[in-house]
């Protein structure tokens, strides 16, 4: 049996989730311009990594059919919640950008040299290319070998794939804090922006994952206010003992959602 305390303190990489590992980090498009992931994934609900080189035959094969059913599955219900993003084996710069000016769809790319694309092959077991791995926003695997599904369905793999994302992720509780006189849900708002936010901007420091319920602050301002726990307990934190700890498991942008929603409520 191993103890929440000691989850967080040894398994933290193994449970970060691909959108975890996108989260502050810099796509890059056909023309060498970057976004950063959060605003250019924003309402996507799967994404399918694409693992390829131009020195790669079959990665060359491949790529047009991939673009065509990419561009044909761009309406929701079709296809159109699912983005692809480019993670590139290619050996220098100008390979990797004439690779996605002559045959790529009109997604986006890890930048070249980035650490994330090593860390992302190594996180879904790539051994060899092209390889399409598909997940859902929450981490959850969709489709080991998308290549195979676009080859056989065309545009009709990403439709399916869309079909199979994860539920939405259901923030209602917040809305339990407007049952508060506004004093109280003004205070209980801006702790519970705070203790999210750290959690959003650090994901890898276990301190912002635990609530301690000891805490004068917390006792008084925050959980003294109707909802408080109720929203707690819906963002995953769970009870251990003297405090709350928010597992592993729970990914930032689980986290990412209930913040948005609590920032929602001082407008």
């Amino acid at each position: 049996f191993t103890s929440t305390r000691e989850s967080l303190e040894t398994g933290f990489l193994f449970f970060q989730t691909a959108m975890d590992m996108l989260q502050g980090k810099e796509l890059m498009n056909k023309s060498g311009n970057t976004i950063l992931a959060n605003h250019a994934l924003k309402d996507k609900t799967v994404i399918a990594f694409y693992f390829s080189a131009h020195w790669c035959p079959p990665c060359r094969q491949f790529t047009p059919l991939l673009a065509r059913a990419y561009a044909a599955s761009r309406i929701k219900g079709q296809g159109g919640n699912v983005e692809v993003i480019f993670v590139s084996s290619d050996r220098t710069e100008d390979a990797l950008l004439s690779y996605m000016k002559e045959a790529h769809g009109d997604w986006l790319a890890i930048p070249y040299d980035d650490p994330l694309a090593q860390t992302l092959s190594s996180k879904f077991g790539v051994r060899g290319i092209p390889a399409l791995k598909v997940v859902g926003i929450d981490g959850s695997e969709i489709s080991k070998d998308g290549r195979e599904e676009v080859m056989s369905l065309g545009s009709a793999a990403f439709a399916q794939w869309e079909k199979l994302a994860p539920a939405c992720i259901d923030v209602s509780t917040v809305k339990l804090l407007d049952d508060n006189p506004e004093t109280v849900k003004k205070e209980a708002v801006e702790i519970l922006i705070k203790l999210l936010s750290n959690v959003v901007r650090d994901p890898n420091n276990i301190k912002y994952r635990q609530v301690k319920l000891s805490n004068k602050k917390i006792e008084e301002n925050l959980l003294s206010a109707a909802g408080a726990f109720e929203v707690l307990f819906s963002v995953g934190f769970e009870e251990d003992e003297d405090k709350l700890i928010l597992p592993l498991n729970v990914s930032v942008t689980k986290v990412e959602k209930f913040l948005d929603a609590v920032k929602s409520l001082q407008s």
